[in-house]
């Protein structure tokens, strides 16, 4: 069933696809919208004439459409369907999501999260600029901003201190462990070369006193700094 927009209408009330009760202009109408009916003169509930401006025609007047669009009633359960496909082509597509379901423990979760944040923050300061464009106040956009400038802050700071606590500890049992296990791999490595005996307890006994002055443990540790 086609619904024909009264001749002379500047405003249609319509319902979103969120259930909320809109004034649109014909022409903004969109296929999500249901437009709004008057059971008892079966048309639309127009307006005429400009927003808060008294008109000498009823919001309901039965007139005859004069080459004015037709619009189809939007079915609200097909509105529903769509949102929900919507919503779910987003889910699919939002990194944080995506990357927590892969591996919630990954630390692309924070970083993803710590993206998302900074977006937030710059839409807010283009907000921020139109609303000062159109002379509005900006005090509420920019209490927004402040906050998610923190919660960028705190997330970067979150971050550094779970990626320091994953820094090779150098002096943990663990490290000693696999520096074992590669100092006895290269012993191997040099039997199997033919290094001589003899050469091969030297070159070990030099590199065991190189290892166990303090300064080697400051320079790995300042060379791993290096890296970060």
């Amino acid at each position: 069933m086609s619904i024909p927009i009264p001749a002379g209408a500047t405003r249609v009330q319509v319902e979103d696809e969120y259930g909320k009760l809109i004034w649109r202009k014909p022409s903004e109408i969109l296929d999500t919208d249901t437009i709004r009916i008057n059971f008892k003169t079966g048309e639309p509930y127009a307006m005429f004439g400009k927003p808060g401006q008294p008109s000498s025609n009823s919001a309901n007047v039965k007139q005859t459409p004069v080459n004015t669009p037709y619009i189809h009633p939007s079915n609200p359960q097909a509105n529903i369907n769509q949102l929900q496909q919507r919503k779910q082509a987003k889910l699919n597509s939002d990194a944080v999501f995506d990357q927590t379901k892969k591996n919630a423990d990954s630390s692309e979760v924070l970083t993803n999260v710590l993206v998302g944040l900074a977006e937030e923050s710059a839409s807010l300061a283009f907000e921020r600029e139109e609303a000062e464009r159109r002379g509005e106040s900006t005090s509420q956009i920019s209490l927004r901003r402040v906050n998610a400038l923190k919660a960028v802050g705190d997330t970067w700071i979150k971050k550094k201190e779970i990626m320091s606590s994953k820094s090779l500890d150098l002096e943990s049992k663990a490290f000693r462990q696999v520096f074992g296990h590669i100092a006895e791999t290269f012993r191997k490595a040099c039997d199997e070369a033919g290094v001589r005996p003899e050469l091969a307890e030297s070159v070990f006994a030099t590199f065991g006193k190189m290892v166990d002055d303090p300064d080697w443990m400051q320079d790995a540790k300042k060379a791993m700094e290096r890296e970060k």
